[in-house]
């Protein structure tokens, strides 16, 4: 995956940006295979912004954002809020998934039908 690290009104130091290009790579090991990564930080008032947006091959963008005093717990909240998007997308559009609902669907259905019992006693 190519990431572009994007510093706005000031400049980060090497080893914080190495670190966010580590914990950005590790984000593959979910399986998602991305295209890109951009990381944005940003500093106002005393704290930094940090947005990541990961670039899939085909659909729709993850982007997450956090602001923290602290600039690596701002890394760390915006790899973690991405990290659990990819897990909720993995298993809503898993094939493990839909047949366990289709399963779950089934079974509701079959309990909600009348049986011939039900109607002889009435």
């Amino acid at each position: 995956m190519k990431i572009s690290i994007t510093c706005r009104h000031s400049d980060f130091p090497k080893n914080l940006q190495s670190h966010t290009a580590v914990h950005v790579q590790s984000l593959e090991r979910f399986g998602e295979h991305f295209e890109s990564g951009e990381i944005v930080f940003d500093t106002e008032h005393g704290e930094t912004t940090c947005e990541l947006i990961l670039h899939r091959h085909s659909g729709d963008s993850f982007v997450a954002k956090d602001s923290c005093a602290d600039s690596r717990k701002a890394i760390d909240n915006v790899v973690g809020k991405a990290k659990s998007q990819i897990i909720k997308y993995k298993e809503k559009h898993s094939a493990k998934s839909r047949r366990h609902e289709a399963t779950l669907h089934r079974a509701s259905t079959d309990n909600n039908t009348p049986s011939d019992n039900d109607n002889d006693q009435a």
